[in-house]
């Protein structure tokens, strides 16, 4: 699998960046195509493509919020997906407790959300 990444601006500023293999982000300079070191590195959340498409062939980063069900789609369950012991998990919030398992990609799964832009989704 290509590893792949997206790269979100905290300050939502509309720049064409590049991210280089120690993880430094750069911001590219239009006018001449040159790329310079972004100097507010910490303003930048990289996120990691987890090698799985939604039900709509939508790619599904770590960070994003997936709506799925099993069999009723009346009883659907809505995580975050994120790395955690060393592999993809499904984060689940009842709003007192939380558990995770597993990521394996279903048919029914959508992305609905990012952790950064839609946190109510999530019953924190």
């Amino acid at each position: 699998m290509k590893k792949k990444f997206r790269i979100w601006d905290k300050l939502k500023r509309n720049e064409q960046l590049l991210i280089d293999n120690l993880g430094k982000i750069f911001v590219i300079d239009e006018a001449c195509g040159q790329a310079n070191e972004a100097d507010d590195q910490e303003n930048y959340v990289i996120q990691q493509y987890v090698g799985a498409e939604d039900k709509n062939g939508t790619s599904i980063y770590e960070g994003d919020i997936v709506k799925y069900y099993f069999d009723d789609p009346r009883a659907d369950f809505v995580d975050l997906v994120a790395w955690e012991h060393y592999g993809w998990r499904l984060l689940h919030f009842d709003g007192t407790e939380s558990s995770s398992w597993p990521f394996t990609p279903l048919p029914t799964m959508e992305v609905i959300g990012n952790i950064l832009e839609n946190k109510e989704l999530l019953n924190l």
